[in-house]
């Protein structure tokens, strides 16, 4: 496994320059020397349509840095983009960036790399189409620290936060494609509301997640949840990643389950006028009120660390964000309700056979009294 190894910089300078010879417009990162080693892998992939193509470097004159030359992506990053277009973005293509950034990265690790720095900063769009860059976003794995301007922490395995020699390989990719899927789909960055610092990790490390966003198909929502897993073995590979994203279905989409269920039982209640059953008023209530949960501020403390608001998803029984659990239960809920109705339908087989042979008897009946009259009609000719 190749690790695509990360500079040392506490900030990244960026141009758009102008190349005469070729004509066209391209980008310029300010790096050091040293790093350009760590660019020879990552080189190697600029053939693929889905990674930031690089073009070679050059050395500012009268100083020790040198300039990366890269393709230019008009749409600029993917935090960008989404910000400037998610209203205008349908579902396919949503759905397209999905598939064009899982393509990216599946070319990535079949040559035995690992990127370890995957997120929305480091992901370019260039026509609507995605292109993954290299690591130049990321510090050096000795430091750990987040710069409040660039909030990667969701998308950095929680575990390696708090233990910087916690090996990281291709899965830690999937985690972090797993978030990005999760930003193609709402449009917004993943606690947004909150600062990016180790009281959030330790919620990560918890499994609290974000709260699926509703109109979301069904099948994304639990891809992308897999692949944000705590347990690296859970989360797919990138080949079975795009191949379910090629043969994904739009529909069934999440709901808002809560609201649903009330609306339902409203209407029974006035247009049937049924007196509701005291068992099935408690169950409602129990699922109102692990629903209003979502939507509880959580305290992190420590001082003016914000609260963080709505929906997570967690693998734990802490009850947060009961989004995962309330589809599953809603799925289960479906389910009995089929059990419940295919006893019936054998009632109605018997039915219908009762019905079939009195209809014969009835049948036969008259067919001897038509037979009894047309013999009386011969004898008297």
């Amino acid at each position: 496994m190749i690790e695509l190894k990360k500079p040392s910089l506490e900030c990244i300078e960026l141009f758009k320059a102008y190349w005469k010879n070729a004509k066209f417009y391209v980008t310029l990162k300010k790096i050091r020397f040293h790093y350009l080693e760590n660019l020879k892998s990552f080189y190697k992939l600029s053939y693929h349509q889905n990674i930031l193509s690089i073009f070679g470097f050059t050395k500012e004159p009268n100083s020790e840095d040198y300039f990366l030359v890269t393709e230019y992506a008009n749409g600029g990053n993917l935090r960008k983009y989404l910000k400037e277009n998610y209203q205008k973005l349908s579902w396919h293509d949503k759905m397209k960036l999905a598939i064009d950034l899982t393509s990216g990265l599946q070319c990535i690790h079949s040559h035995y790399i690992a990127h370890l720095t995957l997120n929305p900063y480091n992901v370019f769009v260039h026509n609507n189409k995605i292109l993954i860059g290299d690591s130049t976003f990321s510090r050096s794995v000795s430091v750990i620290s987040i710069p409040e301007n660039l909030p990667i922490l969701p998308y950095i395995e929680p575990n390696f936060i708090s233990n910087s020699a916690y090996p990281r390989d291709n899965k830690s990719d999937i985690y972090s494609l797993g978030f990005i899927m999760y930003e193609i789909s709402s449009g917004k960055a993943p606690f947004a509301s909150v600062r990016h610092n180790f009281e959030l990790n330790k919620k990560l490390l918890s499994g609290v997640r974000e709260k699926a966003i509703v109109g979301t198909p069904i099948e994304y929502i639990d891809l992308y949840e897999q692949c944000w897993d705590d347990d690296p073995m859970i989360r797919p590979s990138a080949d079975d990643v795009l191949a379910r994203l090629g043969r994904m279905n739009l529909s069934p989409v999440y709901e808002d389950t809560e609201t649903d269920t009330i609306k339902i039982n409203m209407k029974n209640v006035e247009k049937k006028k049924v007196n509701v059953n005291p068992k099935e008023t408690e169950v409602i209530s129990e699922s109102s009120s692990r629903n209003r949960i979502d939507t509880v501020l959580l305290d992190f403390g420590g001082g003016g660390g914000g609260g963080l608001e709505s929906g997570f998803s967690s693998g734990t029984d802490s009850g947060f964000g009961s989004g995962s659990r309330d589809r599953q239960n809603s799925r289960r809920e479906k389910k009995e309700r089929k059990c419940q109705i295919l006893p019936c339908l054998p009632k109605c087989r018997v039915t219908f056979g009762v019905f079939l042979c009195w209809m014969c008897v009835i049948l036969v009946i008259a067919c001897v009294f038509l037979g009894f009259f047309v013999a009386k009609l011969g004898k008297k000719q």
